[in-house]
This record gives C-alpha cells, structure tokens and sequence, in this order.
C-alpha cells in the first residue's frame, strides 16, 4: 500500500517537484551571488538563464494544464466544473497574499540598498579619506622640511665624502633608506638600516627630469617588491655642487607608522568597497528585483499547478462516479468503479459499487419476469394473430386496446393505427365511416346483456358485402368487476356464399329439367299449325296466324336460352387446362366484335409482358363474352359506346385482364350483390351472366373486383394466377 502511494505522488508531483526544488536552488545561490560583487559577474549570467529557463517552463506547463482544463469546460467533462471553481478559489487564496508580500518585498529591498547609499555614510568615507590623506601630508611636509634643513648643513660634507655623511644624515632623520645619485641616475652612496646589501631601487625616469629642473619631489608610495599594504614617504631632493657645477638627487624613504598604514589602508579600502557598490546600485536593484520576481513567479506558478494536480486527483473519484451514473442512467449495469483511495472516497465509491450490484440483480429478476410475462403475451399474441376469427377488446370507456390481422382482413381497413383511440373517435373519420353500421349493431348488445352472445350480421365495406358471425363478452377484472369487452368476428361469407351456390344449383338443374322438356314439343307444334294452316287462311287471319305462331317460337327460343343458361350454371365440369397466350386470346375475341357500322367499339389493349399462362381457354372465351356483352349493353344509351379489353402483367405471380365500358356506371347497392345469381337491373338479364363470371374465376384461384362511376363507366377487375 504505502509503495503504491509513492508510485502516486511520484507520477503526480514528482516532475513539478525536481523543478521547482532546482529553480529554488538556483536562486538561493544567485541571492548568495549578489553578496559577493567580485564573482558577480562570472556565474550570475548563466544562473539567470537557467532560472528563466525553468520558469518558461512552468509557463508552458500551466498554459498547457490551463488550455485542458479549458477543453474539459467546452466539452463539459464530469467534474470539471468543481475543479475550475475551486482552482479559482484557492488560486486566489495563494495569489492575492503572494502578491502583497512581493509588493513589500520589493520595497523594502529597494529601500534597504538605498540606505546602503546614504548620503551620511558617504561623507563619513569621504571626510574619513581626507582625514587620513591629510595626516599624511602632515607627516610628509614635516619630513621633507627636516630633510631640507639637514641637507642644508651637511651639503658640502655631502659632495666630498658622501658614505659618511649619508650615514649621518640617516641617523639624524631616522630614515629606513637614503641614497645618493647623481643627475643621470647613477648610484653614488647608499644607507639603509633593513636589507644592507641590497642596493635600492632607482627613483624613475621622470624624477630624474623633475631633479634636473631642480625640483623637489615629496608623496606617499608603495615599497616596490613589498607587500601593497606597507606604505613609505618617498622624497628626493636636488643637490647643488657649484664648485664642479653638478647636479644630484638624494633620495629619502621614511617608513609610515604600522597603525596609521593599516588605518589608511582599511579607509581606502572601504572607500573603493564603497564606490563599487555606488557604481553597482541599480544593478544590484535591478538583479534583486529580478530575483524576487522570479521567486515570485516560481513560488506562484508552482502553486497553481500544485493546486490544479491535488484538487484534480480530488475531484477524480467524483468525476468517476459521476460517469458511473451516467453509464448506470443508460443501463450500463455491469460497471465495476475502480477504487484509486482507501479514505471517505473510497468507501463512497465502494458503496457505488454496491449499490449497482443490488440494482443490477434486481433490475435481471424484473427483466427475468418481464420476458416471462412477454413470452405469455407473445404466447397468446401468435394464437390470436393465425386466428382466422378477427378479435378486437376495448376498455371500460370505449378504448381499442388490440386487435389482430384478421380483424382488418376482415373489416377491410386498417384500425392498428387507432390503438389508443375511443370508438367514436374512430368513426368519426372518414376512412372508418363504413364501420358505422357495425359498431351500431354490436353495442347495443353489450348493454343489452352481459352474458356472452353470438349474432349474425351484414356487413358492407367498399368493395363487397360480407356475412359476418360476431361473438361478444365483458372481461372480467381483479375485483370482479368488468374491466372491458371483447368482440370476436367470424367471416362465413364464403359458406353462405357456398350454401346458396349449392341451393341455386339445385334450383337450376330442376328448373332446367321441367322446363326443357315441354318446349320442344311446343315449339314444333307452333311450326306445324303454321304449316297446316297457312294455306288454308288468306288476309288478316294469315297473318295473325303468321305472328301468334312466330310469337310463340322465339318465345320457346327464349325459353331455351334461359334453360341452357341454367345448365351452364348448374354444370360444374373440371377446368381443362393449357398454356395460353392471353393477348391472342383477347385479340381473337375482341375481332367477333368488329363491326364498322355500329356505334359502339370493343378494343383490345394488351401487355406484350404478358407472359404465358397456365387456365381453361373455352372458359375464359366465356367469360370474355359475357363481361363484353354486359359492356355493350351499358352503352347502348351512349353515341359513342366503348369497351376496352386490358390486360397487364401485374408481378411474377399474377397478371390482370380488365373489361372496361363507358356506360353509366352501376350504383353502390347494385355492386354488393351483382354477382349473385338471379339477381339483374336489365329487363330481359337473366341474372346469370356475372354470376357464371364469378364462378369461372373462382374456379381459376383468381379475384374479381368491380370499380364503377357515372362519369368513367364500370370496370371488371380479374386478377388471374400464373400457374395453376
């Protein structure tokens, strides 16, 4: 544990730590620096660089931390919003106290080296130089006018013996040195009480040229070869030998008292000390006030980014819960938190943990019963939907609440769109009006008993009339009240279609049979009293016979179409199928039908996609002509009578063959039972021609459909299979 803590720290503040620590150092050392002026100048410059360095680079550091953190706000990262506002806290926290210590410490620095300046301890150095200088002088005037006097009383005694007389000299003067040269410099006698044996060092070029002027030369200088704080009065004077007319130099060292040397010197010292540093005073507030400023700038940055890196790691367990619960808000509930602390955070996110195990377990029993109820519901779902009974449930107000295919199958409309939606709603628009008279039939007898019931009804939808078997019941609830009904619709269409077909039948085979037999023998008894008795009746009576006999023979004709007719209906023989080409057949049917003096037209329009099929051509012959001679008997009213022939290969299933006139049209009440036999709006229709229609399509697994208007006339849709 605690080695993981180290790998911690040491990836957070482990680099922020080094530099920092190595910026402090390096400006500890150039503080140490500007105490010290001689080394100033050698490592001060490469110092300042390298500080400069590290704080540029703390800059770059907290610009690039500053523009992430700017990038997390934009992009609004979980917790970034609690990290910028407490950085701006604590920032100001360390920045406005930081701030007022650097402005006082700037001051006081820039106060502290003027003082260093003051214009009292200047004057105290100067006047302490003059007063050395002057003591100085003092004694070097005093010397030099003791040197004069005694030369002016052993001068000759200098000229003639001049060892002797320098020994006398030196011991009257107390001298450290005297010597004799003569005006080109050379050494003519020499004295010293230190170093006999060592001769003395030559007066310069230039004095030798101030001697020659005969000029006196008198100043405080440094024992050459000796240590630069020992100090001498060097004097030399010019001597005068008239007798010869030459010219010398005796030259005087008088040693300066060790305690007024030593204070000389520490007075110049200190002078020069002085005005080094007067010459330095900007720079040296210059360089402080560098120094501060980057100490400020490092102590300022490297708390920012302390700040920013510890509030960061605190808000991290935060920002992972609350991208946890983001996670969890979706339904992500397989999210394990990773626990980075063992503190107060720790256990929150330990706790989080928890609590999405638990949700995680419950939410998969929920599920585990949700699937079990949907799999009942799916369950009971499939069997209501390959019902072939339509089932439709309402609530206590009326809702739709489900229905299966079969109810719009049945119904011919489409209510899965109204799930939801009361009933008179529902019929209040448009598309549902044909629902009217159904509902009115079922609802009254929910009211009327609450006991389960069956009825059979009628129903009218757009395109055809059904017989419908309706069952209904209230649902029962928890409480044993009613929480709804449920209506189930059976369509038996087909076998009251079939049981009328069967009775028709019958009727037809019988009708046909009692019928056909007498006609024949009416028939040619008519012939044969025509024949009889023609000849033998002459006039008005020949003549009435001629119409009664003629009367009662297209009478029997017509007695014996309506008998083939029923025979027609009534035979049921099997489909003699073959493949053939429906546009030929449709061309060669529509061409008995060309003729160029009627006033009407029948058409053949046909797909040359059309492929070939497989049906019973003599039954489609039939069925061509019965729908063309209804066509031509719509337009008989019109000047211009026209039937059109169709045919259109619909996909790789069906195809389409439509008989079209422009007639007058049927009317809606004609269209829900035109194909039922006997049933005709045609004086002389036998009511068998559409039904014969319907009956060879049936027998080809094909639909018919009718689609009429008084403006475009009436149009017989078949739709027809490929293959049988």
């Amino acid at each position: 544990m605690k080695k993981q803590i180290k790998t911690f720290l040491l990836s957070q503040y482990g680099w922020l730590s080094i530099i920092s620590s190595l910026l402090l150092a390096i400006l500890v050392v150039m503080s140490q620096i500007l105490q010290n002026a001689s080394q100033f100048a050698e490592s001060y410059s490469t110092l300042l660089f390298i500080a400069f360095s590290g704080i540029i680079l703390l800059v770059i550091f907290l610009v690039k931390t500053l523009l992430k953190l700017h990038w997390q706000y934009r992009n609004n990262v979980a917790g970034i919003k609690l990290t910028v506002r407490l950085t701006i806290i604590i920032s100001a926290m360390l920045g406005i106290p930081l701030t007022i210590v650097f402005y006082f410490s700037m001051s006081f620095v820039h106060q502290g080296i003027d003082q260093w300046f003051d214009v009292k301890t200047e004057t105290a150095l100067s006047n302490a130089v003059k007063l050395v200088q002057t003591s100085l002088d003092d004694q070097t005037r005093r010397k030099l006018n003791n040197t004069q006097q005694v030369l002016k009383r052993h001068q000759e005694d200098l000229i003639h013996a001049p060892i002797l007389t320098l020994n006398k000299i030196g011991e009257q003067l107390n001298a450290r040195e005297i010597s004799l040269y003569s005006s080109d410099g050379q050494l003519i006698a020499y004295n010293s009480q230190e170093n006999i044996g060592i001769l003395p060092t030559a007066p310069a070029p230039r004095l030798f040229q101030q001697i020659r002027k005969r000029l006196t030369y008198a100043a405080i200088e440094t024992q050459p070869g000796v240590n630069s704080q020992h100090q001498f009065i060097h004097i030399i004077l010019p001597v005068n030998d008239l007798l010869n007319n030459k010219l010398y130099a005796l030259q005087v060292i008088f040693p300066i008292p060790d305690q007024l040397s030593q204070l000389a010197t520490t007075v110049q010292v200190a002078s020069g000390q002085y005005q080094e540093l007067s010459y330095l005073r900007n720079p040296l507030k210059t360089s402080f006030t560098v120094i501060l400023t980057l100490v400020f700038l490092l102590t300022l940055i490297s708390a920012l980014l302390f700040t920013i890196r510890t509030i960061e790691n605190i808000i991290r367990p935060i920002r992972t819960l609350a991208e946890g619960t983001k996670e969890v808000s979706k339904g992500n509930y397989t999210l394990t938190m990773p626990i980075e602390s063992h503190d107060e955070m720790g256990q929150l996110i330990q706790s989080f943990n928890d609590m999405i195990q638990q949700i995680a377990k419950a939410r998969n029993e929920i599920k585990f019963g949700q699937q079990q109820a949907e799999m009942q519901k799916l369950y009971l779902q499939a069997i209501i939907k390959n019902l072939n009974s339509g089932v439709l449930t309402f609530d206590n107000h009326m809702r739709l609440k489900t229905l299966n295919d079969a109810t719009n199958r049945i119904l011919n409309t489409d209510l899965f769109s109204q799930v939801g939606n009361e009933v008179d709603v529902i019929l209040n628009q448009p598309e549902y009006h044909p629902l009217n008279t159904f509902f009115e039939q079922v609802f009254p007898l929910f009211r009327k008993d609450a006991k389960p019931w069956s009825q059979q009804l009628s129903y009218d939808d757009v395109s055809d009339r059904k017989m419908l078997l309706v069952h209904g019941s209230t649902l029962p609830s928890l409480d044993q009240g009613m929480s709804g009904y449920v209506i189930v619709i059976e369509d038996i269409t087909k076998i009251i279609k079939a049981q009328l077909h069967a009775a028709w039948n019958d009727v037809a085979q019988r009708l046909a049979h009692e019928i056909k037999n007498p006609l024949t023998p009416i028939q040619l008894s008519a012939e044969r009293l025509n024949y009889k008795l023609s000849s033998k009746l002459e006039g008005a009576d020949h003549q009435l016979l001629k119409r009664m006999t003629a009367t009662i023979i297209e009478q029997v004709l017509a007695m014996q179409n309506l008998v083939d007719a029923f025979n027609e209906y009534a035979d049921t023989p099997e489909l003699e199928l073959s493949q053939i080409n429906l546009n030929d057949l449709v061309r060669d049917v529509v061409h008995m039908y060309k003729d160029p003096s009627a006033n009407w037209r029948v058409v053949a329009e046909v797909d040359s996609q059309c492929p070939i099929i497989s049906a019973d051509p003599n039954k489609l012959r039939q069925l061509l002509h019965n729908l063309i001679k209804n066509g031509l008997e719509a337009c008989e009213a019109k000047p211009q009578g026209l039937v059109r022939v169709i045919t259109q290969n619909m996909n790789d299933h069906q195809i389409q063959l439509s008989v079209c006139d422009n007639g007058e049209g049927i009317t809606e009440n004609i269209k829900n039972w035109i194909f039922e036999p006997y049933a005709t709006g045609k004086p002389k229709g036998t009511g068998l021609g559409l039904p014969i229609v319907k009956k060879i399509v049936d027998e080809h697994q094909g639909q018919i459909q009718v689609e009429s208007s008084p403006e475009t006339g009436t149009c017989f849709i078949i739709q027809l299979p490929k293959t049988q």
